[in-house]
């Protein structure tokens, strides 16, 4: 059998390509880009992230993802709009889930028996942490092109101000927009292309409202319900919208302000910790190098003392012990 050593770089290898092959399909489920789905494509079956495996792997794990639970949500603010992706989300979190613990429990019947316990735990560890790990790339994922949104949404709203001065309507102002932000913009260029599509096929209002349903921004939200509520009316919405610019950008001016101010008070912590150690040094070096000579120097003492008392020793046993014997011979 193995030394420890080698055991757990077994272990460790195994791990390594079980992880190295899951995040592998997790990155064919998420990273790569994928056309979005507008709801005009024809009806074909969608190709999954695992293949024919994937509805047997969802529903080996059920993780809720129905349509108005929080994992469906996630999943649109983080941009995956197809029918399929709840089923790919479900299938690779039972596959990180359970593929720990296949690996845990097969290593676990080659190894010793002082080891098993050991590895079940780096078994359970690995399956909460592939329990885990998806949900929280998808919410990270999701707060990202939230703030990718923000960002775009004063110079989108700028450029349809714009559009609609020039006398273009708010559909064909929405399809000039996407097309001219796509470069620096691109979330939301993909969303106004979403919007431009939707509103051709089922009319703009339920297109700005399946927009503000999707990104769950308030900002976005105030955008669609201004743009229904101009569409309805029939009125110009340039004024409103340059003035609702300049608040959007004043919002997130402070927003900016408040994470500096955050930044510099967490930034606080670290330099103490910098700040405390010379300061400790300092203060106590001093008083700590002290003793020590101190202490060297009582050392010397003690030392001297008791090279002095063994001479002493020696001398007298030098000069009483020929009396000594001298006495014992008579």
């Amino acid at each position: 059998m193995f030394p420890l050593t080698e055991e757990l770089l077994w272990l460790g290898l195994i791990f390594l390509l079980v992880s190295a092959l899951a995040f592998t399909l997790v990155y064919r489920f998420t990273g790569a880009r994928r056309p979005v789905p507008t709801g005009l494509e024809p009806e074909s079956k969608p190709e999954l992230a695992l293949g024919s495996m994937t509805e047997g792997l969802a529903a080996q794990l059920p993780v809720g993802t129905q349509p108005g639970s929080d994992i469906h949500r996630e999943l649109l603010a983080a941009g995956y709009y197809r029918k399929s992706a709840p089923t790919e989300y479900a299938a690779i979190r039972a596959l990180l889930t359970i593929g720990p613990l296949i690996v845990a429990g097969i290593v676990a019947a080659v190894a010793e028996t002082s080891q098993i316990w050991t590895i079940l735990a780096l078994g359970v560890l690995g399956a909460m942490l592939g329990f885990s790990l998806p949900r929280l790339y998808i919410v990270l994922r999701g707060r990202m092109r939230a703030r990718a949104i923000e960002r775009g949404l004063p110079v989108a709203i700028d450029m349809l101000t714009l559009c609609l001065s020039a006398g273009q309507n708010i559909l064909g102002a929405i399809q000039r927009v996407a097309s001219e932000i796509r470069f620096s913009h691109r979330v939301l260029a993909d969303e106004l292309e979403i919007v431009y599509r939707h509103a051709e096929l089922h009319g703009l209002q339920l297109a700005l409202q399946k927009f503000a349903e999707r990104v769950q921004i308030p900002e976005v939200l105030n955008l669609a319900m201004i743009l229904i509520q101009f569409e309805r009316l029939g009125t110009n919405a340039s004024t409103t919208l340059l003035e609702y610019a300049q608040n959007l950008r004043t919002a997130l001016r402070q927003r900016a302000d408040t994470k500096a101010n955050q930044t510099m008070f967490w930034m606080l912590f670290p330099t103490l910790l910098c700040l405390w150690i010379p300061a400790a040094i300092v203060l106590i070096g001093p008083a700590v190098l002290e003793f020590q000579n101190f202490r060297r120097a009582g050392t010397e003492q003690l030392r001297d003392a008791k090279r002095e008392l063994e001479e002493y020793n020696r001398e007298n046993e030098r000069r009483f012990l020929p009396q000594q014997e001298e006495e014992m011979n008579r």
